[in-house]
């Protein structure tokens, strides 16, 4: 009985869920556009005023541009600010580079990854960080997924977080 019942609501809930995200206004998921040029916000967000008043022009700008007043490591650096795939277009990194064909983009592999980043050089930059190092889990060693944590199309997470807390800053 139990069983029936689960399963007369999990496709309830799942159209609840649907109609939910379906009736969300167009801001909430800008158009993404594989040949936006780097610093083009225009180019996906339309409209939609995404920098701070008053803040300088940004179409074709690059990454290093941008850490001329963004910074890593201070208080206007872009790290966790930005979603992934928002700093790899400004590092001039377009969409096809990681998901292929883009008639057909193939999710983005943990090894593909792996390819520019190297995982040695992640373990040793974050090896200060407090209460531990996230690059060597006692849970995944140095092999976690990638996307875990830095999701390249939304927000980036401590992902850490589900169990613990603690306070790395996730960009």
């Amino acid at each position: 009985m139990l069983v029936n019942a689960i399963g007369r609501a999990v496709p309830a809930l799942l159209a609840l869920l649907l109609g939910a995200a379906l009736s969300l206004p167009a801001s909430a998921a800008p158009a993404r556009n594989a040949k936006a040029a780097p610093g083009d916000c225009a180019a996906c967000h339309k409209a939609e005023k995404v920098l701070p008043a008053g803040h300088p022009a940004t179409k074709g700008m690059k990454l290093d541009a941008c850490a001329q007043c963004h910074a890593p490591k201070s208080e206007q650096a872009l790290g966790g600010k930005l979603p992934g795939m928002h700093l790899h277009q400004l590092r001039g990194i377009g969409c096809a580079q990681c998901h292929g064909d883009l008639k057909k983009p193939t999710e983005v592999a943990h090894d593909k990854c792996m390819s520019c980043h190297d995982t040695a050089k992640l373990v040793e930059k974050t090896a200060n960080v407090k209460p531990k190092n996230p690059h060597t889990s006692p849970h995944y060693g140095k092999d976690a997924d990638c996307n875990l944590c830095h999701h390249q199309h939304a927000k980036s997470e401590n992902y850490c977080n589900q169990c613990h807390k603690f306070e790395f800053k996730v960009p």
